[in-house]
């Protein structure tokens, strides 16, 4: 057998995570600096999300705030524990969780009697979510916050690494490192998600969410990558920013792992785009409560007109994307 290695440590970091070296441990403490909190590796999104959830104390029937421009599937986490999803809007500029629309949400839900156990705010797609104005509107009202950052890993909030910006963070690694996966929980005390996740004894609820030694010995290797490949990606996207009129700028911080274009939605030939519905409008979730952006005016049906095309691709795939887009303009 040959192994080829694109990029370097890789067949490095599998071998010696036969040596019987804790490398989930390592690569806790690696992390833990970077995003100076503890962290906790578990062994996907989903599961780093559920856990977070649990931590929050959300069960059945209680009401969560989720965002509609988002990865649909990180609201099944929500439902799988029973809970009720409470779609807020998106910022028409940033992209991420609109504060007007999540004002109105917490006073409803406070005429409703019955206040969300938890808040759940993506940093959509690489975008970056206003912290300063979001927070202490729900630290007013008592609602604890969770942090998503996966296509957003690599990207900060005012010098704050994404995935450390709330109470809680779940980080997904597969979508920023190469070859990589698995997700984090991160947050000041994690004693409880050390329960969840079998890491530390515990006779009540508990689940098998570990991260294997070699995925951590992966992701320890290749975690040096990252700000090579947020880097490319910035400058990618800042070229075609600065090149085509239909091109959303990114908000600051911006991990830049895609660039909202208003191109065809069939544009996707060698390159990674995707199409996103509004969570809220999918069949799944009828009848689901949902606040707008501003009254009669739903901010992510308008970002849904938008192409997300990736931005991790080299110099010439720039280039390539670039003409493509300027011939179908």
């Amino acid at each position: 057998m040959v192994l080829f290695d694109r990029y370097g440590g890789a067949a490095g970091a599998l071998c010696n995570a036969l040596s019987g070296d804790d490398f989930v441990m390592r690569l806790r403490e690696r992390l833990s600096v970077y995003f100076g909190r503890s962290t906790l590796a578990v062994c996907s999104t989903d599961a780093a999300l559920h856990t977070a959830l649990r931590i929050c104390g959300v069960k059945s029937g209680d009401y969560v705030l989720v965002p509609t421009y988002t990865y649909y599937p990180y609201i099944r986490s929500a439902l799988n524990i029973g809970a009720v999803p409470v779609f807020i809007d998106s910022d028409p500029i940033n992209r991420c969780m609109s504060v007007s629309a999540l004002e109105t949400a917490l006073v409803w839900c406070r005429v409703q009697e019955k206040m969300p156990r938890a808040a759940v705010i993506d940093n959509a797609f690489g975008a970056v979510a206003d912290y300063d104005a979001l927070l202490p509107l729900l630290t007013s009202y008592g609602v604890p916050a969770i942090e998503i950052a996966c296509d957003a890993l690599g990207g900060d909030y005012k010098g704050a690494p994404c995935g450390g910006n709330c109470e809680l963070g779940v980080v997904g690694l597969n979508k920023r490192i190469p070859g990589s996966g698995a997700a984090l929980v991160c947050g000041e005390d994690i004693s409880r998600a050390e329960e969840l996740t079998r890491l530390r004894y515990s006779d009540g609820e508990n689940y098998d969410y570990g991260m294997s030694n070699y995925i951590a010995a992966l992701n320890l290797e290749l975690f040096d990558s990252l700000e090579a490949t947020v880097s490319r990606a910035r400058k990618n996207y800042a070229a075609l920013a600065d090149s085509f009129e239909n091109v959303l700028p990114p908000s600051p911080g911006d991990a830049a792992a895609y660039a909202p274009v208003k191109i065809d939605s069939n544009f996707d030939n060698g390159f990674s785009v995707k199409r996103i519905a509004p969570a809220h409008a999918l069949p799944m979730f009828s009848g689901a409560h949902f606040f707008e952006h501003e009254q009669n005016f739903c901010a992510a049906a308008k970002l849904a007109e938008y192409s997300l095309v990736g931005m991790d691709i080299s110099f010439f795939g720039r280039l390539r994307l670039m003409r493509r887009i300027k011939r179908e303009g």
